[in-house]
């Protein structure tokens, strides 16, 4: 929690009131572009159960290549054209969420991973820089 004034005391009225920016902030979507593919993609919020299942695959022992699969899964989550089953069919991936390491460099999936985990409000930046350090 940050430390702003601690003196202001919310009422009922004012938590019914950020009613609408907590439904919009869950539906957010934004083009990003991308270096590697020369264009933009959109990517939105995955949905919190794919949040969840994205930071059960990741602990204090994972490894390296277990913290890059599930960065990838929830880019392949959040990012609709990855799932299209032509360009699963055109890359022959067996599992979907290797699309993701198909189509962008391991820079660009922890990049895009740290967006989606802060813009969908389940990491601070500096959360998610001092977690991909200690993979």
């Amino acid at each position: 929690m940050s430390n702003h004034d601690r003196n202001v005391k919310l009422t009922l009225k004012d938590l019914i009131a950020k009613k609408a920016a907590k439904q919009a902030a869950r539906n957010w979507s934004e083009e990003v572009y991308i270096d590697s593919l020369e264009g933009e993609i959109t990517v939105s919020h995955p949905g919190e159960k794919i949040m969840f299942k994205t930071f059960d695959m990741v602990d204090g022992s994972s490894s390296a290549e277990d913290a890059v699969y599930a960065n990838a899964f929830v880019i392949y989550h959040a990012v609709k054209l990855f799932q299209s089953q032509e360009l699963m069919d055109e890359f022959d991936v067996k599992d979907n969420v290797d699309i993701v390491r198909h189509l962008l460099t391991p820079v660009e999936i922890n990049e895009l991973a740290q967006l989606i985990m802060e813009r969908s409000g389940f990491a601070k930046g500096e959360q998610v820089k001092e977690k991909a350090k200690n993979s």
